[in-house]
């Protein structure tokens, strides 16, 4: 059997995980498994990325547990520890709900911890499904879903294994990230707000800028959401993707490059630091890649 690391009918990204593990530990990992960040629109509305978490995975005889990070190299983790790293916490937390056997997980998130797309929670699935299937493969999806949830918001885990989109279409349009590069320790408590059924973009568009002026929000959402309507935009909103505090614009994709510029000219008005973006088509949720 072909090593996934060495089939070039894969894409590059998920071919460099399970490479770097041979390379690392100098066997082949025995699988490899990913999962999407979700964007979530609306309260109960989610939509799916390409972007996400890889995470390559081989058991071991020895009991130790052994997590590392292709974003972090110099921050590996040997469980049991009380010095988790930031980038672990996600994985160590369903570590210690599934409690596995010895395992060795080498992992890697596409886009930053705050960007907008629940990137600790596509770490938290890749990582869980890895666990699942090596150690405890009779597990049903839904108690992994269970487990999962006890640690992340159960809607975006719910999500990411759903894949493209979860009680939303933008087909016609797309979605634009907004980073502001804003970070927060502070938790954000969101207002009630009537999320209706939506008949048309249009209507989707209304209701993402309705919610975001019935939240408390931060002056970089502000001028993101302010800037992005007048270039055209069908609707934008702020965002809570701890410790982030982007924004999601919904727009056709003729508005986009609009979008953009409008927004970056606001931030540059204002001396804030240039944000960065990231459009969004609905993709597939998680799954283990097939050698």
């Amino acid at each position: 059997m072909i090593d996934l690391a060495d089939r070039t009918d894969v894409a590059p990204e998920l071919r460099l995980v399970p490479h770097a593990f041979r390379e690392a530990f100098g066997q082949s990992a025995e699988g490899v498994w990913y999962a999407p960040g979700v964007v979530s629109v609306l309260p109960g509305l989610s939509v799916c990325a390409r972007w996400g978490a890889i995470v390559a995975g081989a058991r071991r005889d020895d009991g130790i547990i052994h997590l590392a990070s292709i974003n972090r190299p110099a921050e590996p983790v040997i469980l049991p520890t009380d010095d988790v790293p930031g980038w672990a916490k996600p994985v160590v937390q369903v570590v210690q709900r599934l409690h596995p056997g010895g395992i060795t997980l080498l992992c890697s998130v596409d886009l930053p911890t705050g960007s907008g797309l629940s990137s600790s929670t596509a770490l938290a699935c890749a990582a869980g499904m890895a666990l699942r299937d090596l150690c405890q493969p009779g597990m049903p999806l839904g108690h992994l879903v269970d487990v999962l949830a006890q640690s992340q918001p159960r809607s975006r885990v719910e999500a990411a294994f759903a894949g493209y989109e979860v009680g939303v279409d933008i087909a016609g349009a797309r979605l634009l990230i907004v980073d502001t590069r804003v970070r927060r320790d502070t938790p954000v408590r969101l207002a009630d707000f009537p999320v209706r059924q939506h008949g048309s973009l249009d209507e989707l568009g209304q209701d993402l800028t309705g919610f975001h002026r019935a939240q408390q929000t931060e002056t970089e959402q502000d001028i993101a959401v302010d800037a992005a309507l007048n270039a055209g935009a069908l609707g934008a909103t702020m965002l809570v993707d701890d410790p982030g505090r982007p924004v999601v614009v919904l727009a056709t994709p003729d508005r986009l490059a609009a979008v953009r510029a409008c927004v970056s000219d606001a931030f540059r008005r204002e001396s804030r630091t240039p944000p960065r973006y990231l459009t969004i088509r609905p993709s597939a949720g998680a799954r283990k890649v097939t050698r």
